[in-house]
């Protein structure tokens, strides 16, 4: 079941869709409307690294990777990986715009990389449409900004 809110991870309260923690974290029909995926991790020498993957979705409902040819280890380490759309307007303007990103490790699996998913952020504005994802961020941002306050003061 689908819930809205705030959704708690590491970088703070995200004011997007989520899903229920009971159920699975990734849902293959919203994941299988990606086309592709940015990987992102924290290399060896401490910086982080993104590349662009193929990915595919097994009869489990496994996220698979497509290997990136070149590129830092990865497996065993936490990554985030941003499925996104948007399509542009002629006119001027976006729509159907969209995003999951998917926190976990991954691991070698005959050939792919196997994501193995521990957090999940979304937003999809034919679901929460744009405006009222902004209304949504007033109190994260309007907190952000009194965290500040202290060290403008000093």
């Amino acid at each position: 079941m689908e819930k809205w809110g705030y959704f708690q991870s590491p970088g703070g309260n995200h004011p997007l869709t989520t899903l229920d923690p009971a159920l699975d974290l990734v849902d293959p029909d919203r994941l299988s409307r990606f086309r592709y995926g940015v990987v992102t991790w924290i290399g060896e020498d401490g910086f982080p690294f993104s590349v662009a993957t193929d990915f595919l979705l097994s009869e489990n409902g496994e996220i698979l990777l497509k290997k990136p040819s070149t590129s830092p280890p990865m497996t065993d380490r936490r990554v985030g990986v941003l499925f996104n759309h948007i399509t542009g307007i002629p006119t001027g303007g976006y729509t159907d715009r969209r995003y999951m990103l998917v926190w976990g490790k991954v691991s070698d699996d005959k050939g792919f990389l196997k994501l193995h998913p521990e957090e999940i952020s979304e937003w999809d504005e034919k679901i929460l449409p744009f405006d009222k994802l902004c209304a949504a961020a007033v109190p994260q941002g309007k907190k952000y900004l009194e965290s500040l306050q202290p060290s403008i003061d000093a």
